[in-house]
């Protein structure tokens, strides 16, 4: 499995992810295709909503 973001704090089950590109905190992103209710998806960057 490979996957963009981890959040390794979240994990509740184990997964055989062998390919990771970033790890991050337990906090909501948004940007390059991810969103909140529609909006910020087509950020070209990841930012930590507030």
């Amino acid at each position: 499995m490979a996957c963009l973001l981890i959040k390794p704090d979240c994990l509740q089950h184990e997964l055989d992810i062998r390919y990771a590109a970033l790890s991050i905190p337990n906090e909501f992103v948004v940007g390059y295709g991810l969103d909140y209710d529609g909006l910020g998806r087509n950020y070209p960057d990841l930012y930590k909503a507030l």
